[in-house]
């Protein structure tokens, strides 16, 4: 009998180390990282982007988790990501789409077609590190060649 509540006295004392050490561990759960402000400018053929749209979808390939964010692009070109009204984006990787708005740069205009792969950010080719604690500033000029 007395073996029988060593033991038990064991297994109590291995269990509360386990728990005492998943404690200390979070339980598993990742630490929050801190958010970061990101902004830039959007030019086309020289020309600001104004009510374009700048997407930048998070590279899970890379780590990045999280909800796409995106922003309208202000007359001079500018644009500020926000997440309910706050500088808010999740530090890391992401592939950026680019979107023109409709009827404004067209081939009736002047303007070549905008390419159709800047409007997806699998398509697109752009990647961008978000970095916390850091002034993220990103300039996309989108040239097209025009006639021969």
């Amino acid at each position: 009998m007395a073996g029988k509540r060593g033991r038990s006295r064991g297994a109590t004392w291995w269990a509360a180390v386990l728990a005492g050490a998943l404690g200390l561990a979070g339980c598993g759960k990742p630490e929050p990282r801190p958010a970061a402000a990101v902004r830039g400018v959007v030019t086309y053929q020289g020309v600001p982007l104004a009510g374009g749209m700048v997407v930048f979808a998070p590279c899970r390939e890379k780590g990045t988790v999280g909800k796409s964010v995106s922003a309208t692009v202000a007359t001079d070109g500018g644009f500020r990501l926000a997440v309910e009204g706050a500088d808010a984006v999740v530090p890391g990787w992401y592939r950026v789409a680019l979107a023109d708005p409709p009827g404004v740069f067209t081939e009736a205009a002047g303007y070549p077609r905008f390419p159709a792969a800047l409007r997806r950010p699998d398509k697109s080719g752009l990647e961008r590190e978000v970095v916390a604690g850091k002034d993220n500033v990103f300039v996309f000029q989108v040239e097209v060649p025009t006639g021969p």
